[in-house]
């Protein structure tokens, strides 16, 4: 059940998140205001950490590259369909590549670290005299 509300809330986070940059792009598109938004962000971000569990969850593989991929393209399809926003979130900005190869490098860092743990030997006891 644990795993269950993690996924959920996790994808509700990504959906409110998804919601804030079209409200930055498209100011009075959606009936939401900013700082409900935020709010309900806040709230499946703190249910989707609490829920967490490694030992069962092997979304940690999975959400580095493919998230940032998804915002990256999400940012560069809202201002090409004529959104305009007056954050740093733009193209034409250096913050967001910035910020994109920023979260490829720690993602590409975290997965070699992990399969470099995955191949190391299991420590042997050591004998103490």
């Amino acid at each position: 059940m644990k795993l269950w509300v993690n996924r959920i809330s996790s994808l509700l986070t990504l959906a409110s998140l998804t919601l804030v940059f079209v409200m930055f792009f498209f100011p009075g598109s959606t009936p939401f205001s900013i700082p409900f938004l935020f709010g309900l962000f806040g709230l499946f971000l703190i249910v989707s950490i609490v829920t967490f569990d490694p030992a069962i969850s092997k979304r940690d593989e999975l959400t580095g590259l493919p998230v940032t991929i998804y915002f990256a393209a999400l940012v560069i399809f809202l201002q090409l369909i004529g959104g305009e926003t007056e954050t740093p979130l733009s193209i034409d900005q250096p913050f967001l590549w910035i910020a994109i190869v920023i979260g490829i490098w720690l993602d590409f860092k975290r997965n070699r670290n992990r399969k470099a743990e995955a191949t190391r030997p299991a420590p042997t006891s050591i004998r103490r005299r």
